[in-house]
Order: C-alpha cells, then sequence, then structure tokens
C-alpha cells in the first residue's frame, strides 16, 4: 500500500470518527432528553399518586365525619326518647297518685 492510500485511509477514518463523533453527541444529547422526559413522567406520576392520597384522605375525613353525626344523631334521638319515656312515667305516676 503506497503513502498516499494511507494517507486517503486515514483522512477516510478521520471524516468517519468526526461524524462518529457528532454522531456520539447527537446520541448523548437524546439520552439527556429522554432522560429529562423520564424524570419529568415520574414527577407527574409522583404529583398524581399525592393528589390521589390528598382526596382518599379527604374522603375518608368526610366519611369520618358522617359517622361522627349520625352517631350524635343516634344518641340525640335516645336521649329524646328517654326522656319521653321518663315523662310518660311521671305523668303515669301523677294520675295514680291524683286516682290515689
Amino acid at each position: 500500500m503506497s503513502e498516499l492510500d494511507l494517507y486517503a485511509k486515514y483522512l477516510d477514518l478521520g471524516a468517519r470518527l468526526g461524524r462518529s463523533g457528532e454522531v456520539r453527541q447527537d446520541m448523548e444529547r437524546s439520552d439527556r432528553q429522554i432522560e429529562r422526559e423520564r424524570k419529568r413522567e415520574e414527577m407527574e406520576l409522583q404529583k398524581q399518586r399525592e393528589e390521589m392520597e390528598l382526596q382518599k384522605n379527604r374522603e375518608e375525613m368526610a366519611f369520618q365525619r358522617e359517622e361522627r353525626e349520625m352517631q350524635n344523631q343516634r344518641e340525640e334521638n335516645e336521649s329524646q326518647r328517654q326522656l319521653k319515656l321518663r315523662r310518660l312515667e311521671l305523668e303515669a305516676e301523677t294520675k295514680k297518685l291524683e286516682l290515689g
């Protein structure tokens, strides 16, 4: 192989290496872009998970509040029933004494 052929091969190799350097840069750029998109998606998923957790907590708190309100209503109804019963007992006793 002549010096001219070797020189041509070196030039060709250099040109290919130069392009491969560009390709490498493009690939690195693409990798960085993919990584940024992956991180953005992860952040979005985390945000969605947090929002779902907040919504779940709100719903749970609302359910507990409704449960307490229902329990309070039952207790109030029971108190009213006990008062009515006591009133009827007192009225019955009063009538007994009046008829006495």
